[in-house]
């Protein structure tokens, strides 16, 4: 069990939307002086049968919480609701991934307003079963949980067969033609094709196909699309183009709108679990949180993992996109083997928050300057599987692991 909270914290006591003592006695303050405090903490009784989800996400205006859960049903509650989940089937599947799952958020994100969630559904032959029988239908979903489709996506390659969001505002990077043999009947698909799209709209506004990008003179094609595609995020620049970055074969792939794609040799190459990749807002830089492990680890179903001998290396980089540079480094040493959640930039780009690695217990989260990696404040992990981000425009932090959330608010004159 956690240890109780500490008496360090001198500002307001934080807001609690429940009276349980384990949940009001865990201590979630920061560790240290620096620019957070913590200001509430919210619980929510969790619905049944939630494994495996996606990573939740806190919405823009840090009121609302939203997962999707198997891949079928996209769940959202407010915070300050202990019970009160509104949910819609939208029935994706394998399709909530824009590629390989990698833990990431799945087919939603919401709306730059905080009202409603982007997402998609799609039509099967079962109400779970992973074959499609029709092409994925762009659609949000309101905080009411009442569900909306927008305008059809189409295009000369195939179906649409894989979304993922850009900010809040209806923009997105689509796959056509790539997940053939999951329909019923299946069909061949000769040209898979990435697309950015605006489905407020239901606009294709460029299209890139597979056979555009470069493979490595060791590898004879792209390879299958849906196995291909790994750790693939979106941000929008300053003039409004959306830009994509993904691993595949060894490889990053940067994509801006009205651009011919960028190929870099991926630095750190093929690892088990894979880094998590993270782009700035502005689309400019990729912070990497590593899962740094010990030489030898070993997993044995039914005792868990068990470590090898300590590891030095890179746990978090920051690296530029447009030509792969590095540009700093956080070196640790791994002595046990942990699963970190996928770091978080600001929105003005000035700080990070990422896994640390522990000698003992959870792991704790770090704010970070990403200027210089400079570690600003430690934060306490609410859980063994969590999730983090900001809100507010970047004038407050979120952590989540089953069911609480904790918010963190940038004292006055905090970087």
């Amino acid at each position: 069990m956690p240890p109780k909270r500490s008496d360090q914290s001198t500002g307001p006591a934080p807001r609690f939307n429940c009276d349980n003592d384990y949940y009001r006695n865990l201590n979630l303050e920061p560790v240290g002086a620096g620019p957070l405090t913590l200001a509430a903490v919210y619980f929510q009784v969790r619905p049944p049968h939630l494994f495996p989800k996606s990573a939740p996400l806190v919405s823009p205006d840090g009121s609302s919480l939203a997962f999707i859960e198997h891949g079928v049903t996209l769940r959202v509650a407010r915070l300050t609701e202990r019970s009160m989940w509104r949910s819609c089937d939208i029935n994706l599947g394998i399709f909530a991934h824009f590629g390989v799952s990698d833990g990431s958020a799945g087919s939603m994100a919401w709306a730059s307003n905080s009202e409603f969630l982007w997402t998609a559904a799609r039509d099967t032959a079962r109400p779970i079963e992973d074959y499609a029988t029709s092409p994925m239908k762009p659609a949000r979903m309101g905080v009411d949980g009442h569900l909306d489709l927008l305008p059809p996506l189409a295009h000369a390659a195939g179906s649409l067969d894989a979304l993922l969001w850009a900010g809040g505002d209806g923009l997105a990077v689509a796959q056509f033609g790539t997940r053939g043999t999951s329909y019923q009947p299946a069909h061949d698909d000769s040209n898979p094709t990435f697309a950015i799209v605006d489905a407020l709209g239901g606009r294709v506004l460029d299209t890139l196909p597979f056979s555009a990008i470069e493979p490595p003179p060791s590898q004879s094609r792209f390879g299958p699309p849906q196995t291909a595609v790994k750790q693939a995020r979106t941000a929008i620049l300053p003039d409004g183009r959306v830009r994509l970055l993904f691993r595949a074969l060894r490889q990053w792939i940067v994509w801006t709108q009205g651009q011919r794609p960028v190929v870099l040799p991926d630095p750190y190459g093929i690892e088990v679990p894979p880094s998590h990749l993270v782009l700035s807002p502005d689309g400019s830089r990729v912070l990497i949180g590593r899962h740094l492990r010990t030489h030898g680890w070993i997993h044995i179903r039914g005792q868990g993992t068990i470590p090898g001998e300590p590891a030095e290396g890179v746990l978090v980089a920051l690296h530029d996109v447009e030509t792969g540079r590095e540009l700093w480094t956080m070196r640790a040493t791994a002595v046990r083997d942990f699963g970190f959640p996928a770091p978080s930039i600001s929105p003005d780009g000035r700080t990070a928050l990422v896994g640390l690695m522990p000698t003992e217990g959870i792991p704790p989260i770090g704010l970070l300057s990403a200027q210089d990696c400079k570690i600003l404040q430690t934060l306490p992990a609410p859980g063994g599987a969590y999730a983090m981000g900001f809100t507010r425009g970047g004038r407050a932090v979120w952590t989540n692991a089953e069911g609480l959330t904790a918010l963190y608010e940038f004292h006055a004159g905090a970087p």
